[in-house]
């Protein structure tokens, strides 16, 4: 039986042993069924509501909202927010490919997935497939969520492993 210090299997396998921690990557949705200033604000406010409920916690990497008519760039910055990544539709797109930028997925609220719990159910249940999950400003924080920047390889891994397999078999190969 080999045995080796941790220093020396950091050394073996080129990695720190004392990783500094890395932040867990998140990306806020919002929704609006308005385009007017109003709900412009609004939906600036429920960026700023996760963005102050995670501070600390996470990073904002990615940003995902959707509204019922397309409004320009200068308005929307003009809003406060900040330069959007698409809508419900581009995250979950982006959910499918090894590494989307993000580990987390931020909302206001659940009624910010969708009014419809239907929807809103199916939405937690794409994340959670893909191994991203959905945390509420509302609700307390998870402290299981601390283990989503240590878990990134091997979601990233597992990720490539369904993706690039018609199927997935865990288990011995014969």
């Amino acid at each position: 039986m080999l045995t080796m210090s941790a220093a020396a299997a950091a050394a073996f396998t080129g990695r720190r042993t004392n990783p500094s921690p890395e932040p867990i990557r998140a990306a806020f949705y919002g929704r609006k069924n308005r385009t007017d200033t109003d709900a412009l604000r609004l939906l600036a406010r429920q960026y700023l509501i996760c963005e102050q409920a995670f501070r600390g916690r996470v990073v904002m990497t990615r940003c995902f909202y959707d509204l019922p008519s397309p409004v320009d760039t200068a308005t929307l910055r003009a809003a406060g927010l900040p330069k959007k990544d698409g809508g419900w539709n581009d995250l979950a797109a982006s959910l499918t490919t090894p590494d989307p930028g993000f580990d987390l997925i931020v909302c206001d609220q659940m009624e910010r997935l969708s009014r419809d719990r239907c929807v809103a159910f199916a939405r937690e249940r794409l994340a959670a497939h893909h191994c991203v999950p959905i945390a509420y400003a509302t609700e307390p924080w998870d402290p299981a969520l601390e283990m989503l920047t240590a878990a990134r390889g091997l979601t990233a891994l597992l990720r490539r492993s369904v993706l690039g397999a018609r199927h997935f078999v865990l288990g011995r190969e014969v």
